[in-house]
Formats: C-alpha cells, sequence, structure tokens
C-alpha cells in the first residue's frame, strides 16, 4: 500500500487579502521574518463528493469534524504529471492528511475529469479497504486550480502559503467561476501560533471547495 501517512495534527488559519493589497503583504510577511521557501507552482485538484455533495453540506454547517477527498497535482493542468489521492481530515482548526501516490497520469480535457473514478479503481490494491469502499461511492464534482507561493519564518516555525488566480470548473454543469480574491494560509503548530499582525488580511473560514461548488454547481453567492 503505497501511503504517505500524516498522522499529525497541525493548526491553520485562512485569509483574505485584496488583489490591490497583496504585494503589501508580502513586504509585511518579508519584513517579520519570513523567507520564500520554494518557487511558486500551480496546484490543481479534482475533488470528489456524493450526489447529495454531503461534503459541501458538512462545510456550510460548520461540522467540526469532516473530511475532504481530492486528486492533486502541480503544473499545468493538462500535463502528464505525478497524481496523488489526498484525503483531508479537519478537526476544528486541526488538520492532517492521508496521503496515496497514483502514478503517472495525464488528463486529457475537461471532459475526462470523469476518468479520475477509473483511476481510483486502478488503484485500488494502494488503499485500505474501508478507503476503497468510501471512495466508490463518490464522483468527481469540481476542478479547481491556482498559482500557489510559499513562505516559512524559521524562527516561529509559521508557513504561509498564498493562492493566487483561483479558477473552478464544475464537471457536472460545465460551469466556470474565477474567485476575486486571494486567499492565505498560515500553519503552524500550537506552541508556535500565528498571530495576525498585518492590517490587510481579513480571517475567513473560506474552503475552496465549498466556494467553487456553490458557484458552478448550485449559485450561492453568499458564502
Amino acid at each position: 500500500m503505497e501511503q504517505h501517512l500524516s498522522d499529525k495534527y497541525r493548526y491553520e488559519r485562512k485569509y483574505i487579502v485584496q488583489k490591490n493589497q497583496l504585494s503589501i503583504f508580502i513586504s509585511d510577511i518579508y519584513n517579520n521574518n519570513f523567507i520564500k521557501l520554494y518557487d511558486e507552482r500551480r496546484v490543481n485538484n479534482v475533488y470528489f463528493d456524493s450526489k447529495n455533495f454531503n461534503a459541501v453540506s458538512d462545510n456550510i454547517d460548520g461540522l467540526s469534524t469532516r473530511e475532504k477527498i481530492r486528486i492533486r497535482w502541480y503544473g499545468r493542468i493538462f500535463d502528464t504529471s505525478i497524481k496523488t489521492l489526498e484525503i483531508k481530515i479537519k478537526n476544528e482548526f486541526l488538520n492532517r492528511k492521508n496521503i496515496f501516490d497514483l502514478g503517472v497520469y495525464k488528463l486529457s480535457d475537461y471532459k475526462s475529469i470523469s476518468d479520475y473514478k477509473g483511476l481510483l479503481k486502478n488503484n485500488k490494491s494502494k488503499f485500505e479497504s474501508l478507503y476503497y469502499k468510501k471512495l466508490a461511492s463518490l464522483d468527481p464534482s469540481l476542478l479547481n486550480s491556482y498559482r500557489r507561493s510559499y513562505f516559512f519564518n524559521p524562527i516561529s516555525q509559521t508557513r504561509i502559503t498564498i493562492d493566487e488566480d483561483l479558477y473552478f470548473f464544475s464537471p457536472i454543469t460545465s460551469v466556470k467561476y474565477y474567485e476575486k480574491y486571494n486567499i492565505v494560509e498560515a500553519k503552524f503548530e500550537k506552541n508556535n501560533e500565528f498571530i495576525n499582525n498585518y492590517d490587510n488580511l481579513t480571517l475567513t473560514r473560506y474552503s475552496k471547495y465549498a466556494k467553487g461548488s456553490l458557484q458552478t454547481n448550485f449559485y450561492r453567492s453568499n458564502y
């Protein structure tokens, strides 16, 4: 079983930053001992959900414990690349992931997003039986893509990611959506809690999956 298990929870806080404030925010974090961790890259995800969108409902309802299931890869959306399955487990502000290698695969076009269910089936020997039973009942429900920058504070051991140019596409409705905000995430251990000393950050419970689903699968503007 090719699994990377991260059984250690970490804290996460999410913030919205306006596009015209981003350069100011980046300058501020450089002045507060953050360094660029490595080069910016494009992150792509295909999310899975039940036919009733239970994962979306769990997020909107604010359930303290919930799971999010996605296939992730890096680079351009339609490049041949290594794909991984991520099962993200959330407990309040704490998060951890189970990650499974799916090998090299190419998404040929938007219509082939539905083929990802077959990709999971072809790799079912890599998953615990409990996981595969759960995965078999889910379908691809959303694709999203964004540019991510990575920063790290070696003093506080805090990591910050900045996501720009967020794009969403529903394989169910073929509707596209482009996010107007940038999303900042601070990730840290409890004893190194991130303190928001930045005027241009607004704390949010923003979920890319919930926002993209609400905008492309059943429109709701007030999320």
